[in-house]
């Protein structure tokens, strides 16, 4: 077989390797750069909430220097700080202290702050804290832990806890019963302060890189996956048709190579069924000669054998014909009621006087529900809608074929034949029930072997490829055939897809 010859659009389309390579690349730099953004994002606020940690820390020192010394000098920090004496005033019988802030912090956030042997300077070792904000109220739970933890660690995780947050925020530290400290921290509390993150913009490249790669090796699995329903269809059907080359310059190579095998061996079935049908142009005459010779015999009972002989002979050249000719068939399939094309075939046989029989399908139960104005339910007996007509696409002529095979066999090996026909949503099945056969059972899957026939056949005519051709026909509707025994004969079942 020659090497089928790419067509001039799969050189100009990107081969799978080329794609890869180029993912690849594109993922190994998409990832650096999703890396590096998240890594300097992290250092950068790790750093700023260092600075939040260290700020806080440092005004835990300007508050214990405060509260050691009431009348000290506030020294130039980081922070704007200053000593405030909030009014006191009374309500609803509590005493409550009320601070000058800006109408825009709304949100207020109040604790207090213990620490036994750590000799606070002043009272009796209780400060209170205060934290205004526009837009948030702080956790601070997780920071009170004065069993393990000292107040400047405390402060830190404070004010680390204030800078993580964009909210612009006042602080009110408690000094004395009079006296509270007002401290702001633009360089590490504002919005401003705090540094770009890039890590979502990280997350949603690495997310993005992995969508890219995910969305191209399904590509390539569903290009293939569609080449492979192409050529199952194909050869289930055995029709010769030209699968679309479609997809990478592999894929497309691969299709071109499959239709060339498809191509080659449609021609090689012409080639034999054009070898076998001048063989059985040959053998005619000289079979015909035959006939005409045994006519001369005078001994009856030998020329009765002789006859038989070359009908068997004639009966086997044209039953490889029959097989050779469904192997080239190209009928396409089509869409038809199945059971009328069932209710047919038995009508024909019925009109020349054989034994066969259609057996309709049961009615089924179903319970009608009752209605509010019903105290009792009803059954109600109804044909399904379906089983009238069993709508399938198929081969109709094929079908047919197979069809007759097997109540030809059912007639001449059995006393009667019957045929049921059942469907369900997916699939139809057809069983033909003869009554009287009987099969050696440890060879019901060589039936359908050429020339194969069974014990009981040994004595009727035939030629052992009628079971043959109705397993390919079968086959090719990618369905199956079972053999069943029953007390009194065969049950033999065709399973077939509702749509090929």
């Amino acid at each position: 077989m020659n090497e089928p010859t790419p067509q001039s659009g799969t050189s100009k389309t990107l081969s799978a390797t080329s794609i890869s390579f180029v993912m690849m690349v594109f993922a190994f730099v998409a990832g650096l750069a999703a890396a590096i953004l998240w890594e300097s994002s992290n250092s950068a606020w790790r750093a700023h909430l260092d600075r939040g940690f260290n700020a806080g820390v440092a005004l835990y020192g300007l508050v214990s220097e405060l509260r050691a010394n009431p009348d000290g000098v506030l020294p130039e920090t980081d922070f704007q700080v200053s000593v405030v004496r909030p009014m006191q005033e009374m309500r609803n019988g509590v005493e409550q202290t009320l601070f000058n802030v800006s109408n825009r912090l709304i949100y207020e956030t109040s604790f207090s702050l213990r620490q036994s042997g750590q000799g606070l300077p002043v009272g009796s070792g209780r400060m209170g804290i205060r934290i205004f904000s526009s837009d948030v109220r702080y956790a601070i739970a997780e920071v009170q832990n004065p069993q393990s933890k000292g107040l400047a660690y405390q402060f830190g995780e404070i004010s680390r806890g204030i800078a993580q947050i964009c909210s612009d925020a006042t602080m009110f530290i408690e000094l004395d019963e009079t006296r509270w400290l007002k401290a702001q921290a633009p360089g590490v509390w504002a919005c401003t302060a705090r540094p770009a993150d890039y890590r979502l913009l990280a997350l949603l490249l690495g997310t993005l890189v992995i969508g890219i790669l995910f969305s191209v090796a399904n590509g390539f699995s569903l290009m293939l996956d569609r080449l492979a329903r192409q050529i199952s269809k194909a050869a289930r059907s055995g029709l010769i048709e030209e699968i679309p080359e479609r997809g990478v310059a592999e894929v497309r190579r691969l299709t071109a190579a499959v239709n060339e095998f498809f191509k080659n061996e449609h021609e090689r079935l012409e080639q034999r069924a054009l070898l076998m049908s001048g063989i059985s142009h040959d053998l005619g005459t000289p079979a015909t000669r035959l006939k005409l010779r045994t006519a001369l015999i005078e001994d009856d009972g030998l020329r009765e054998k002789l006859d038989r002989d070359i009908d068997q002979m004639t009966d086997m050249i044209d039953g490889v014909l029959s097989y050779t000719r469904h192997e080239m068939d190209q009928e396409r399939p089509k869409k038809i009621s199945l059971r009328s094309l069932v209710e047919a075939l038995v009508d024909d046989y019925q009109d020349v006087g054989e034994p066969v029989q259609f057996v309709a399908p049961e009615l089924v139960n179903l319970d009608r529900p009752g209605s509010v104005f019903s105290q009792t339910s009803e059954t109600t007996k109804l044909l399904l809608q379906d089983h009238q007509r069993v709508l399938c696409r198929c081969k109709p002529n094929a079908l047919r074929r197979a069809l007759t095979n097997l109540i030809d066999n059912a007639i001449k090996y059995g006393e009667k034949a019957e045929v049921h026909l059942l469907a369900t949503s997916d699939q139809v099945t057809i069983k033909v029930i003869d009554h009287g056969s009987h099969v050696s059972f440890d060879m019901p899957e060589r039936l359908v072997e050429p020339f194969v026939r069974g014990e009981n056949a040994k004595l009727t005519k035939g030629t052992g490829l009628g079971l043959t051709i109705t397993n390919s026909v079968v086959r090719g509707h990618g369905g199956e055939l079972e053999f069943e025994p029953l007390a009194d004969g065969l049950c033999v079942t065709m399973t077939l897809p509702r749509w090929i």
